[in-house]
């Protein structure tokens, strides 16, 4: 919103004349100061002119407004718009050691899954900007920063919905890692999503954002399952459990005792009648003595 306002008289030190001067002052929705155009008597005042003119320019002058290509109302925003991350579902978290010793969260998901990723548009005062809309483009990169190079012409490193348009303030990404880091010399990724306008990136940088690392795998793994919550009188009813337990105990304990009763017996039966079968083999082998006649 822009309008005229008539400004001081200032005398010329040349001719004594006392030229008119018009101030356009641009103001913002808020009523913040954004531009200020000084139009007609300003060629005709000269010489000490000049320092008096600079005076009336409050110092506002130098706060240019930038108005954001991709916004689709027509209200002129001020620079310092920048992405949050305000959600970002993986599939499971593990713990991991660092090198240090210390442990730490590891975010984890899978190549065969996708993963939810939320992400904001505000302004420099970390309000959500409800009435823009921003084209966005997420692309994978390194745990280091760097970008991923495809290896394959089968399938892209990331699929899914890579391209998404911030309405209200908001943007949403469904999105999967084709990539494992298994695959990358057990390296981890992140996603960053930035204006797919590479022009507004450079001119708006904190209009970027990047995930916490990631670990792509195939199989998730199974979780161990909580332990049971003790149920209300839970002290008889442990008490229970452990006696049934025991008699369960004991009644394998004499299972097996005489399961080892039964081998011993066995083997000593069998060891009798290895013993006969040898001694019938040596009486085979020896000749039958003949009685001498008398």
């Amino acid at each position: 919103a822009s309008f005229r306002r008539a400004g001081p008289s200032m005398a010329a030190s040349g001719n004594g004349t006392t030229p008119s001067l018009d101030v356009r002052l641009t103001r913002s929705q808020s009523g913040n100061i954004l531009d200020i155009d000084f139009i007609g008597g300003l060629s005709e005042v000269a010489g000490s002119s000049a320092p008096a003119a600079a005076a009336a320019a409050p110092a506002t002058t130098t706060a240019i407004a930038t108005v954001a290509p991709s916004c689709s109302s027509t209200a002129v925003v001020i620079s310092g718009r920048k992405l949050r991350i305000l959600e970002h579902r993986v599939h499971k978290v593990e713990m991991r050691t660092r090198e240090n010793g210390e442990s730490e969260e590891e975010l984890v998901v899978s190549n065969l899954r996708p993963f939810t990723l939320k992400v904001g548009v505000h302004d420099s005062a970390d309000v959500p900007i409800v009435d823009c809309s921003l084209p966005l483009r997420a692309t994978l990169l390194y745990e280091n920063g760097s970008a991923v190079k495809q290896t394959s012409l089968s399938e892209p490193l990331l699929v899914g919905e890579t391209d998404v348009v911030a309405l209200q303030g908001a943007a949403t990404f469904k999105l999967r890692i084709t990539s494992l880091s298994s695959h990358r010399d057990k390296q981890r990724f992140r996603i960053q999503v930035a204006p797919q306008e590479e022009s507004l990136t450079r001119t708006e940088p904190l209009l970027s954002v990047v995930t916490d690392p990631m670990k792509s795998v195939t199989k998730l793994g199974r979780a161990m399952p909580p332990p049971p919550l003790p149920s209300p009188g839970g002290d008889a009813a442990a008490e229970g459990v452990k006696r049934r337990c025991r008699e369960t105990l004991d009644a394998h304990a004499q299972s097996i005792a005489q399961l080892q009763e039964t081998h011993v017996q066995i083997a000593a039966e069998l060891e009798a009648v290895a013993s006969l079968a040898q001694r019938a083999v040596r009486a085979k082998a020896e000749p039958t003595s003949v009685a001498a006649p008398v």
